[in-house]
């Protein structure tokens, strides 16, 4: 299932498509817990699409945890183990929030992770948190605004994920907040609501009441799973029903410096993030326009992909029409990039056009 943007159809141009800031993140040797599970993200990614993967996505993640339990077992410092990135998580949350089963428990089996699970990070999740919200399979629960045409771009990497994380019913991942109780984390499904809702102000309203007396978990993947059933199906039945775009006003990703204060990411720049792939797409050769604009994204990337953007035109009096037809540019663009880590990044484009 393909959906292209409206095109601005006319006589042909030569068009020229420059794109500032696209460097490779960084490549620094990864040698901590919490660089393998940024890593395997990409990793995983990379093994969905390929059409003869020489291995699974078990054995990857069955490769960290192995290299987790090395780590616990021969290193003097475990401090490594418990290390927390620019907002606050654990290699143990960023384990549960990729869906990481086996790394999860390799990680558990150190005292030291024990200690220290039930530490919240900058945004007020616990591991626990995490694990009951499920951002791996919950995405269009939180951002209804992802199925439409304009951001179905973004939509398969995640979906395709998400595919593979509900087989056999999900029962692995399902299982982790069973798994952190047992190594003592405390559950508190209202505080797991509370900072969920805030960090997704635009779930449907029917979400918000049935979450007031539902199971957290429960109620998030039903939803998620329910809207991206009923999109596909109109996708194919009757793909002119489906929304061109979300509301102009509507925000898919938090950001700011005062992450420490409202649990937001810090903002990067993609040049600071390890990315293993980014394609961007020669420009279409019909244009009916010249000149040039000027675009700046910020995204957020998780488990390899890049789940949700805001992109602003920074150049004055731009029609709309051009503005959204750059714009999807971008989230075509973005749905290829593969990035280690979750975090959010801006990116400018430019585009001169002759």
């Amino acid at each position: 299932m393909r959906f292209m943007p409206s095109r601005l159809t006319g006589r042909f141009h030569r068009s020229i498509a420059l794109l500032c800031l696209l460097v490779l993140g960084s490549t620094e040797a990864q040698t901590t817990p919490r660089q393998w599970i940024e890593r395997l993200g990409v990793d995983i990614r990379q093994i969905l699409e390929d059409p003869r993967p020489t291995r699974t996505p078990a054995d990857a993640e069955q490769a960290v945890a192995d290299q987790i339990t090395a780590l616990a077992r021969d290193a003097e410092d475990p401090a490594p183990l418990t290390e927390r990135d620019a907002q606050g998580r654990t290699p143990l949350m960023l384990a549960v929030s990729g869906a990481y089963p086996k790394v999860a428990q390799a990680l558990l089996a150190h005292p030291a992770v024990r200690r220290t699970i039930n530490e919240p990070d900058a945004a007020g999740n616990t591991a626990w948190m995490l694990a009951k919200t499920a951002p791996a399979l919950t995405l269009v629960a939180c951002q209804p605004g992802t199925l439409t045409i304009e951001r179905y771009p973004l939509l398969p990497p995640y979906q395709r994920r998400m595919t593979h994380l509900l087989k056999n019913k999900g029962a692995a991942i399902f299982a982790i907040p069973g798994m952190l109780e047992e190594a003592g984390a405390s559950a508190d499904a209202e505080a797991a609501k509370r900072v969920w809702l805030e960090r997704c102000p635009s779930a449907a309203p029917e979400l918000r009441e049935a979450l007031a007396s539902g199971d957290l978990r429960q109620t998030l993947v039903k939803e998620a799973i329910t809207r991206l059933r009923e999109f596909n199906k109109l996708a194919k039945e009757a793909p002119e029903s489906i929304l061109v775009r979300p509301p102009r006003d509507m925000v898919f990703v938090r950001d700011g410096e005062e992450s420490s204060i409202e649990g937001r990411s810090p903002l990067l720049r993609l040049s600071q993030i390890p990315c293993a792939r980014m394609d961007i797409s020669e420009l279409p050769q019909e244009v009916r326009w010249s000149g040039r604009i000027v675009l700046k994204a910020v995204a957020r990337t998780r488990a390899g992909v890049v789940e949700a953007a805001d992109i602003k035109v920074l150049s004055e009096n731009k029609p709309l029409a051009v503005a959204d037809y750059f714009s999807a540019l971008i989230l075509r663009a973005l749905a290829t990039y593969q990035c280690e880590g979750d975090a959010v990044f801006e990116q400018e484009f430019q585009f001169n056009i002759d």
